[in-house]
C-alpha cells in the first residue's frame, strides 16, 4: 500500500431496482426495454470503489446496454431466490456469471443469509456432529467458519469442503439454466489460490453449460484509482481494482462479441 495515497471520498452510488426485485444494485438503472446485456456477480461486479466498473467499460466498448446485478458477498443463492433477476437473465441477449464464493451457499452443514450470502445463520445438527468442539455462536460469516473449521481439523474439515463443492456446482448450473442465451462464466481467479474452495475442476465442470470460460487473475493494486471513506481504507485496499476491472472488460468483449453474432 502507497503511504502518499489520499481517500478521494466513498462514490455515491444510488440504489436501483430491476421489477419486483427488492435487491438493491448499482445505478444509474439501465433500459430492460430493449436489447441487453446481463452481468451476475458479488461483490466484484457490484464494485463499490470504482468508478468504472467492468461492466460499464464492456457496455463503451461494444455498444450494447449492459445491466450490472452484482451484488455484495453474493452467492448462487441470493439469485437463485429472486424471480425478477432471473426473469432480466432469461430475457438478456447474453448473460456474464461471475464464479461466485463457493462458502456462501446453504447446505447441510450450515445455513446462510437469503440475501447476504455471507452471512453465517448457523449449523445444523450434522455440522455440530462433526464438530462438537466448536462454539458456532462466535462465528457470524461464512470466511470466519470455513478458517475455524479447517484450523480445527483438516480431515474432518475435508468432508465439509468436498460437500460445499459438489452444492455449489449444482447450484451454479441451475443458475447458467435460468438464462435464455447464451452465457459466458467469469473465473476471478484470487492470487491465494491454496486457500480457495474453487477449484479449475469445479469450473471446469460448467463447461458444457456455458459458450465459454473467462479467466482474470485479480492483481493486487493496492488503493490505485480507488474512491474510499477513510473508515473503508481495508476494505477498499483488498477489493478488485481499476486495472483488473480494464482487464476483465477486454478479455470479454471477444467472446461476449462472438455470442452476439
Amino acid at each position: 500500500m502507497k503511504s502518499d495515497i489520499k481517500p478521494r471520498g466513498a462514490l455515491r452510488l444510488a440504489p436501483c431496482h430491476y421489477g419486483l426485485s427488492k435487491l438493491p444494485f448499482r445505478g444509474p438503472m439501465r433500459s430492460t426495454e430493449g436489447r441487453f446485456v446481463a452481468f451476475l456477480g458479488g461483490s466484484e461486479t457490484f464494485a463499490k470503489y470504482i468508478r468504472n466498473p467492468y461492466p460499464d467499460r464492456v457496455e463503451t466498448e461494444i455498444g450494447e446496454v449492459c445491466i450490472n446485478l452484482g451484488f455484495q458477498s453474493a452467492g448462487p443463492d441470493v439469485f437463485l431466490r429472486d424471480t425478477a433477476v432471473q426473469s432480466l437473465c432469461h430475457d438478456a441477449v447474453a448473460t456474464i456469471i461471475q464464479v461466485l464464493n463457493v462458502a456462501n451457499v446453504s447446505n447441510s452443514f450450515y445455513k446462510v443469509h437469503p440475501r447476504r450470502n455471507d452471512r453465517f445463520v448457523g449449523p445444523t445438527d450434522k455440522l455440530k456432529q462433526l464438530f462438537p468442539e466448536v462454539d458456532f455462536t462466535e462465528i457470524a460469516f461464512t470466511g470466519h467458519l470455513v478458517a475455524r473449521l479447517r484450523a480445527e481439523d483438516e480431515q474432518r474439515f475435508e468432508l465439509v469442503k468436498e460437500h460445499l463443492q459438489r452444492t455449489w456446482l449444482r447450484r451454479m448450473k441451475t443458475l447458467v439454466g435460468r438464462s435464455g442465451g447464451p452465457v459466458v462464466v467469469l473465473w476471478l481467479r484470487q492470487s491465494n489460490e491454496a486457500d480457495a474452495l474453487v477449484t479449475a475442476r469445479m469450473v471446469e465442470g460448467l463447461r458444457d453449460y456455458v459458450a465459454q470460460i473467462v479467466e482474470v487473475a485479480i492483481e493486487k493494486d493496492g488503493l490505485d484509482e480507488k474512491c474510499y471513506a477513510p473508515l473503508d481504507t481495508l476494505g477498499a485496499a483488498d477489493a478488485m481494482g481499476a486495472k483488473t476491472h480494464a482487464a476483465v472488460a477486454k478479455a470479454l468483449r471477444g467472446p461476449l462479441m462472438a455470442c452476439l453474432r
